[in-house]
C-alpha cells in the first residue's frame, strides 16, 4: 500500500515537472496560422487517364480475336460440310456496244437540201469519253425533179382551192422543170380536156406519149381527144402503138373497138369485143358493141344475141337500153335468111 502511494507521487511529481516545461515551451514559440490551400492531384488524374486507355486497348484487343475466331470456325465448317474441290468455270460475256443508227437528215429549205452527215453508228459505250458530237451541215440543191413535184403539189393545192389559172401555172412550171412528170401532165390536160381546149390537150398529150410510151393512160386520152377532132385513123394509129409495146387494161381494147367502128373496120371490133366479154361478161356496153359490129357485118342473128345478152346484164344506161330494145326489135322483124 505504501508503495503504491509512493508511486503516484512520483507520478505526480513528474507531471507537474512536466506541465512546467511545456508551458515554458509555449512561451517562447509563437504560431503562425495558415489558410486552408486545396492543390489539383496531376498524378492521381493522368493514372486515371492511363488505366481507362489500357482497358480500351485491351477490350479491342479482345473483341477482334473473337471475331477472328467466329470467322476461321465458320470457315471450318463450311470446309467440313464438301471436302470436294468445286472447279468454278469463268464465263467472260463479251459486251457488245450498243450502237445507235444515225439516219442521214435532209430538210428542204429555199430550194435546196440541207443534208446532215453523220457517222453511220455509234458506239454507246464511248460516249461518255467522247467530245461533242460535230455535225457537218452540207447545202445540196434541188433537182429538177424535186422542185418539179414541189411545184405540182402547190398547184393541186390551187386546184383543191378553187384557184384555177393559179393552180395552171403551177402544172406548167412543173413540166417545165421535168417532162417526164406523170401526174402533172395528166391533170393539166384533164383540164384542158373538160374545158374544151381540144388543141391544148393534143399537144399536151402528144408530148407525152414520146416522152413516156410506157404509161398508157396518155395514149389514150390523146385518142378520145384525136377522136374529138374527127382524126379516127390516127387515134387507131396511136392506140395499135401502145398496145403492142405494153400491157394494157381491157378498157384500153374497147376504146381501141370502138374507133375501129368508127372507120368500119367491123372485124377488127368483132375480134376485140369477143374477147372482152370473155373476160368480163357481165360489162352491157361490150356486148352492145358486138352486137352493132355483128348487125354491121350482115350478121342479124348473132347480132340479137349479142343485143339480149346486154339487155340481161342490166347495166346499160337509160339511153343505150331503149336503143338495144330497138335494135332487137328492128331485127326480129326483118327475121333471118334460113342458112
Amino acid at each position: 500500500m505504501s508503495l503504491i502511494n509512493q508511486m503516484l507521487k512520483d507520478l505526480e511529481k513528474r507531471r507537474s515537472r512536466d506541465l512546467e516545461t511545456s508551458s515554458t515551451l509555449s512561451q517562447n514559440i509563437t504560431w503562425e496560422s495558415r489558410p486552408n490551400k486545396k492543390t489539383f492531384n496531376w498524378l492521381s488524374l493522368s493514372i486515371i487517364f492511363t488505366l481507362a486507355a489500357l482497358l480500351s486497348v485491351i477490350g479491342y484487343l479482345l473483341w477482334e480475336r473473337t471475331s477472328q475466331n467466329t470467322m476461321i470456325s465458320s470457315a471450318e465448317k463450311k470446309t467440313v460440310v464438301t471436302n470436294q474441290k468445286v472447279k468454278v468455270k469463268k464465263v467472260v460475256v463479251k459486251k457488245q456496244p450498243v450502237r445507235k443508227k444515225v439516219k442521214e437528215e435532209i430538210i428542204i429549205k429555199n430550194n435546196s437540201e440541207e443534208v446532215v452527215d453523220v457517222d453511220d453508228s455509234v458506239d454507246v459505250e464511248d460516249l461518255d469519253n467522247a467530245p461533242p458530237l460535230k455535225l457537218k451541215k452540207t447545202h445540196r440543191p434541188l433537182n429538177s425533179k424535186q422542185l418539179a413535184e414541189i411545184a405540182y403539189k402547190k398547184g393541186y393545192r390551187f386546184l383543191q382551192q378553187g384557184r384555177m389559172h393559179q393552180g395552171k401555172e403551177s402544172l406548167r412550171n412543173a413540166l417545165s422543170l421535168y417532162i417526164p412528170h406523170i401526174k402533172a401532165r395528166e391533170m393539166l390536160a384533164g383540164i384542158y380536156i373538160k374545158s374544151g381546149r381540144y388543141i391544148d390537150a393534143a399537144e399536151l398529150l402528144s408530148e407525152g406519149v414520146k416522152v413516156v410510151p410506157e404509161y398508157p393512160l396518155f395514149a389514150q386520152l390523146y385518142a378520145r381527144v384525136l377522136l374529138e377532132q374527127s382524126n379516127p385513123q390516127l387515134a387507131i394509129k396511136i392506140l395499135e402503138q401502145g398496145s403492142a409495146r405494153m400491157k394494157v387494161e381491157p378498157d384500153y381494147y374497147a376504146l381501141l373497138a370502138a374507133t375501129y367502128q368508127r372507120v368500119k373496120n367491123h372485124k377488127k371490133a368483132v375480134d376485140i369485143y369477143l374477147r372482152l366479154v370473155k373476160v368480163r361478161p357481165a360489162v352491157g356496153v361490150w356486148w352492145l358493141g358486138l352486137g352493132i359490129s355483128l348487125e354491121k357485118s350482115g350478121k342479124n342473128q348473132e347480132a340479137v344475141e349479142a343485143y339480149q345478152r346486154a339487155q340481161k346484164t342490166g347495166s346499160l344506161k337509160a339511153g343505150l337500153a331503149k336503143f338495144t330494145n330497138n335494135r332487137v326489135s328492128a331485127l326480129q322483124e326483118i327475121g333471118f335468111p334460113e342458112k
